[in-house]
């Protein structure tokens, strides 16, 4: 019996330190959930990060292709409200109010160019016949490239897309009509017939799905707007990395 009264009494008090320890001042220090929203967004930031906050509590942060699906948990209000803060400086760029019962199937879009948030990503209207492709490259200063193109074979050989082309600025939109069979995208050194990585023609094209027209398959229509960055291989070795066409990003 004295065994029952003493297992009795420590559960009595683990209830009351449980109670205790979820207050605060009086008040639950673990607010209940009024209610849970299914929400997604999806977007790009270059040029700086963005810190994403809800409601003044700093979440998770973005450089490059951002994607998220799940639910926003609704505690007191019916609004939240979610912020992107340039991260070097603190200045709030998008704010956005969330109310628990807006519509779930519409995603928050947004699009950073390292100056300001738009809620896409603008490109022209494809064109009949002609490829359109735009380039982005994420490089250190200094490092201008000239895009080619060719079947990889002889570097002598590639035709060129745009010459001289600086990091961190985009291209205009290149109107590509459909050429003599299948050709591959180049980075060659800017005014030099050398590949861009250690002039090796293997870590110097673009292979994440770039596509240019062809007399004898895809003859165009298509718009294109890439971004390319440069990462590390775990060995070291530099590699164009990520690769992204922002148009599927933003389809409209």
């Amino acid at each position: 019996m004295k065994q029952k009264y003493n297992a009795l009494m420590i559960l009595i008090t683990f209830l009351v330190v449980l109670t205790s320890s979820c207050e605060k001042d009086g008040e639950p220090a673990i607010t209940p959930i009024k209610n849970l929203r299914p929400i997604s967004f999806k977007g790009f930031v270059m040029g700086d990060t963005l810190e994403q906050y809800f409601d003044g509590v700093k979440m998770r942060e973005y450089y490059g292709k951002a994607s998220f699906n799940g639910n926003m948990a609704y505690e007191k209000e019916d609004v939240v409200k979610m912020e992107l803060k340039k991260k070097s400086s603190g200045e709030v760029l998008y704010t956005q109010s969330i109310k628990s019962n807006g519509p779930a199937d519409k995603p928050i879009n947004f699009f950073y160019d390292g100056v300001k948030v738009t809620e896409t990503y603008l490109y022209p209207a494809g064109v009949d016949g002609v490829e359109q492709i735009a380039f982005y490259f994420d490089f250190p200063p200094g490092m201008a490239l000239d895009v080619a193109y060719g079947d990889g074979s002889d570097v002598n050989a590639a035709e060129y897309l745009v010459r001289n082309v600086q990091p961190k600025q985009w291209t205009e939109f290149i109107k590509i009509p459909p050429l003599e069979g299948e050709m591959y995208v180049f980075l060659l050194k800017a005014g030099k017939k050398e590949y861009l990585i250690d002039n090796d023609v293997n870590y110097s094209f673009m292979s994440a799905g770039i596509q240019l027209p062809n007399k004898y398959g895809y003859e165009g229509g298509g718009v294109q707007s890439w971004y390319v960055g440069l990462g590390k291989e775990p060995s070291g070795k530099v590699v164009l990395y990520p690769q992204e066409d922002l148009v599927p990003l933003f389809r409209k």
